[in-house]
């Protein structure tokens, strides 16, 4: 999800590039497309996307940012939840959630208060290792990975007064494939 304020949902979707709706058809492909929708609100627009990682991508979110501010969260496909926050053109302040202290950015302690203040969990050094508590290990691990992807969403609104709520969710609205979105910095598109 990418929050942009003071921007319309048409002026988001041009941004982005989003001009050719998704059918059912299309959905159904094996691999098919990443499919994202852009929600209006009085205070910005919301860019809801299933199953992609928008957010990690330095290209959109620099594009998103210029002459305002956007902050995301996605998961990548390796599982990383990453936070990246944008102003201007430039990324600011991005981190992966497993280790909010390891930021990078234009400006990565910028939000550190922010960050201290929504109390992100803290996790263990290596996440991949086997523990010998096994499975109580891993839902604990998984608790806190779902704690932080609720804090990097509440830093989210708190940056851009936008928030995702179940009635945006409930209204239908168009989906567009986002497979260009990846490409736009050749086959290693720069991550945030």
């Amino acid at each position: 999800m990418v929050f942009v304020c003071n921007r319309s949902q048409e002026s988001v979707q041009d941004t982005l590039g989003l001009r050719a709706e998704v059918d059912d058809a299309d959905m159904l492909t094996p691999g098919g497309p990443f499919l994202v929708s852009v929600y209006a609100d009085p205070a910005g627009a919301i860019v809801f996307e299933r199953s992609g990682y928008l957010a990690a991508l330095r290209p959109v979110m620099e594009e998103l940012s210029i002459g305002t501010t956007a902050a995301g969260v996605s998961r990548t496909f390796e599982g990383d939840i990453v936070f990246a926050y944008a102003q201007q053109g430039a990324v600011i302040s991005a981190f992966n959630v497993d280790d909010p202290t390891a930021r990078r950015g234009y400006a990565p302690d910028a939000i550190a208060r922010q960050i201290e203040d929504l109390g992100f969990p803290v996790f263990d050094d290596d996440l991949d290792e086997e523990d010998e508590e096994g499975e109580a290990e891993d839902d604990d691990e998984h608790l806190k990975r779902q704690q932080a992807f609720r804090c990097a969403l509440a830093l989210c609104t708190q940056l851009t007064d936008l928030r995702l709520t179940q009635e945006h969710l409930l209204t239908p609205l168009p989906r567009y494939p986002t497979a260009s979105l990846y490409s736009r910095g050749g086959a290693s598109t720069p991550m945030v």
